[in-house]
């Protein structure tokens, strides 16, 4: 027999990037002309970066309200603020307005469409949001940008596993674990793949180094999390 999980109930997703905090880009629009001085320009970066930060403070508080209307002041300042519209898109996932955050990753994309994180952010909040083909779309751009992105081939994976296919979902995990060999959520995701494909000696294997990971780094909800599948696996008969 196979193993009897829901890939919806048992997956789980890599988390949101959290990006260090970058200075507002220097665009084409901030070059002083002759009815602009530099020190204006110098003074409202300064503003847009106070604003940021303060975002970022209020964000880490939990005042996601707060944070995402400083994060608003520092993009009036700076239209092309592309760390101010990430971590604008992180405070509005994280309030479930999906649409909201969608449209700031949109915007970063915009600004920087070399830039992974954006992509692979925006491809999360699409899954969250049910847009499941998109979020492939998504993730595939991260790793075409950024081939070691380990948490988009994670992703990437788990959207695979969840259309059946097998094969891609096996080869993403399987690079996001050669990426970052101590990847527990990698190896989590595949021994359930492979405990519903009745691979169970593989699925047990997988799900014990888990186990082993969690543990190590004190997440002991995944630890137990591990600990019960392995159990179901080796009760089937």
């Amino acid at each position: 027999m196979t193993l009897n999980l829901s890939v919806a109930a048992w997956l789980i997703v890599g988390t949101m990037t959290v990006p260090t905090v970058f200075l507002p880009q220097v665009t084409w629009a901030d070059q002083p002309d002759a009815t602009q001085s530099q020190a204006k320009i110098n003074l409202n970066s300064i503003d847009a970066i106070g604003h940021y930060q303060q975002g970022l403070k209020y964000a880490s508080l939990g005042e996601m309200q707060d944070a995402i209307g400083r994060f608003d002041r520092a993009i009036a300042i700076n239209p092309r603020y592309f760390q101010a519209y990430i971590e604008r898109g992180n405070v509005k996932s994280a309030v479930a307005d999906y649409s909201g955050a969608i449209a700031d990753y949109t915007m970063a994309i915009s600004i920087d469409a070399k830039a992974a994180p954006a992509y692979y952010n925006r491809g999360t909040v699409l899954s969250q949001s049910g847009q499941h083909e998109a979020a492939i779309v998504d993730y595939k751009q991260a790793i075409s940008i950024d081939p070691q992105y380990a948490q988009a081939h994670l992703n990437l994976a788990n959207e695979l596993d969840d259309l059946n296919d097998v094969a891609g979902a096996l080869t993403n995990y399987n690079r996001a674990i050669a990426i970052k060999p101590n990847y527990a959520l990698a190896y989590l995701n595949r021994g359930i793949m492979y405990g519903r494909a009745g691979n169970r000696a593989q699925a047990v294997a997988d799900l014990r180094q888990a186990a082993k990971l969690f543990q190590s780094i004190g997440q002991i909800d995944r630890y137990n999390r591990a600990i019960k599948i392995i159990k179901d696996i080796q009760s089937e008969v």
